[in-house]
């Protein structure tokens, strides 16, 4: 039996090479967002010379493009601290390759706390763009009340993480 669990225990370990088919994935995504960011900011930048913007379709643009930076940042956080902590770090031993600071103090909590606090960011953002972009309708009220209730769930999310953790340092 223990060379059975030995056995299974090493496949487990050696399989953890298949996970970076999912971070190259989301550094296929990286790129995706980045292509559409250009895209975006090409038109944006195209209007303001040419064409008449309003003010308000001006800072909701700019939301958009700030909305696509954070998502493209959430995601390569993810990939980093992934592939640190369940693949491999010996990529950061080479001199030319400096580790990011942050990366030394992640853990799976703190990944998880990170990844949290970004989606809270991402959906304020989101948030702003919908109250911005409505005018005061019953409908665009009702979705931006389901907009702030979602965010608020996001929060709640966090601050519950936080507690958990917390409660689990605390003991030990």
């Amino acid at each position: 039996m223990e060379k059975l669990l030995s056995g299974v225990g090493s496949l487990l370990y050696g399989m953890r090479f298949t996970m970076l088919f999912f971070y190259v994935g989301l550094v296929a995504i990286i790129f995706g967002i980045l292509g559409k960011f250009l895209l975006e900011t090409y038109k944006l930048f195209t209007t303001l010379m040419f064409e008449d913007l309003q003010k308000i379709d001006l800072i909701i643009k700019v939301l958009e493009l700030v909305d696509m930076t954070m998502v493209a940042q959430l995601v390569w956080v993810v990939a980093l601290a992934g592939v640190s902590l369940f693949v491999t770090t010996g990529h950061f031993d080479s001199k030319e390759m400096k580790k990011p600071d942050w990366l030394d103090h992640v853990n799976t909590y703190n990944l998880k706390l990170k990844l949290a606090f970004a989606i809270i960011s991402i959906s304020g953002v989101h948030a702003l763009k919908t109250y911005l972009s409505g005018e005061l309708t019953l409908e665009n009220i009702q979705v931006v009340t389901m907009v702030a209730v979602i965010h608020f769930t996001f929060v709640l999310s966090a601050i519950g993480i936080s507690f958990a953790e917390r409660l689990t340092r605390e003991k030990h």
